[in-house]
């Protein structure tokens, strides 16, 4: 058994040493010579592990952009120094970094703990909060640093985000305004001040910000197109019209619907002409538009070509009935049917029928109906006779409505 007396003046006799070695270690990490620092770190380990040097080799790892490697150096140099908050707080961000939020916090929260005073630390746990959408916590967090230091920019900006999906809009937009004070050239917040401003319909300042957020950034299509949606959403569709314009001066590839209000405010603002011009574009990107072919048929209307505009509004009509409307009503005629609502239920399929033509299998269900609950077989005859001749071939029940006639035919003339 060795005394512990000759361990001490071991360890005292390679301090010095170790020291050389980890400057060795600092001096390769610092001139990023990464693959002679990781084999330095290494051979050290086998000589004397220790929390420092897990945490070199971690931060080595983190250089080298492998963060699984750096968090499981981190996690042996824990094993030494389980409350190192260098290490909890380098194990976190490597978490945060993989997309392991959920372990990130856990680190960042016990580094917090035994660090309460580092701020930095503090904000790192709010982002991963704001990862993770747990905006409650993000609030609280960045509350927290706020009620200690209310200069910091980022950490402002921070809190404003949260105060705005916590619903303290208020707080949220004076925070914003603080931030844009500080910071005049920070653009993601002119968007969002734009967007605090917008659920409280605050017009007056939703304008003011979208001037100052174009003062900083003249030729912004983002801040361009906020302007031409403001002045559409309060139907001033002169001035949208102009605004979609400038938008589109800087916009190499404008959205459909971003073209569509476009064209909406030009009809609005008197411009039937040019008007006409957008939406026969549009027609021609998606010619099922029923929206667009209604505009199509209202600009030839002002331009009093009442043909062409009769023309268009009945195939905008016809366009604008969705498909599974049709499909309701087949469903309902076939409830009614059920209940034995033999009329309830042929006025229910007659209107699947109208409304999708194609249904061509609704005729033979309105020709079963007419034959069970009419006397007069002739109208079930004939709606089997349409329903053979509309659907050629590819009727599913074509062998059984020509039984039916058949057998109709020799009920009618028994009748006789």
């Amino acid at each position: 058994m060795t005394h512990p007396f000759k361990c001490l003046l071991l360890s005292l006799l390679m301090l010095p040493f170790l020291s050389e070695a980890q400057h060795s270690i600092d001096q390769l990490i610092i001139s990023k010579n990464y693959p002679r620092a990781l084999a330095e770190i290494n051979k050290q380990l086998e000589k004397s592990p220790s929390a420092e040097l897990y945490l070199k080799k971690g931060v080595v790892f983190q250089n080298l952009q492998d963060y699984q490697q750096a968090v499981a150096a981190f996690s042996e140099g824990l094993m030494y120094e389980p409350e190192n908050v260098t290490m909890l707080g380098e194990t976190a961000e490597s978490f945060a970094i993989l997309g392991n939020n959920q372990d990130a916090v856990s680190f960042y929260k016990k580094a917090v703990s035994l660090a309460p005073n580092d701020l930095v630390l503090a904000g790192k746990l709010g982002r991963v909060y704001i990862n993770l959408k747990d905006h409650k916590n993000a609030y609280d967090v960045f509350s927290s640093i706020y009620a200690r230091d209310s200069s910091n920019v980022f950490w402002n900006k921070q809190l404003a985000y949260c105060a705005f999906k916590a619903a303290r809009r208020e707080e949220a937009i004076h925070l914003y305004e603080k931030v844009l004070f500080a910071n005049p050239r920070d653009y993601t917040s002119y968007l969002n001040l734009i967007n605090c401003y917008s659920t409280g319909k605050d017009g007056n300042r939703i304008m003011a910000v979208i001037e100052r957020g174009l003062a900083q950034f003249p030729a912004d299509p983002d801040l361009l197109l906020e302007k031409a949606m403001f002045f559409y959403a309060t139907k001033r569709y002169g001035p949208a019209m102009i605004a979609f314009e400038k938008y589109k001066e800087v916009e190499e590839q404008v959205p459909y619907d971003v073209e569509m209000n476009y064209g909406i405010a030009t009809y609005f603002a008197g411009f039937e002409d040019k008007a006409l011009e957008i939406f026969n574009k549009l027609n021609q990107v998606n010619p099922n538009d029923a929206l667009v072919i209604y505009y199509q048929s209202l600009c030839y209307k002002k331009m009093k070509d009442f043909e062409q505009a009769g023309k268009l509004m009945q195939w905008a009509i016809d366009a604008s009935t969705p498909d599974y409307v049709a499909e309701m009503y087949h469903h309902l005629g076939q409830i009614f049917g059920q209940q034995r609502m033999f009329k309830e239920s042929i006025d229910a399929l007659n209107k699947a029928l109208e409304l999708n033509p194609g249904k061509v299998e609704v005729l033979f269900e309105i020709a079963t109906t007419y034959e069970e609950f009419n006397s007069n077989k002739t109208l079930a005859m004939n709606y089997y006779n349409i329903y053979i001749k509309e659907a050629g071939e590819a009727g599913k029940n074509i062998s059984y409505a020509l039984d039916r006639i058949e057998k109709l035919k020799e009920d009618l003339f028994f009748d006789e």
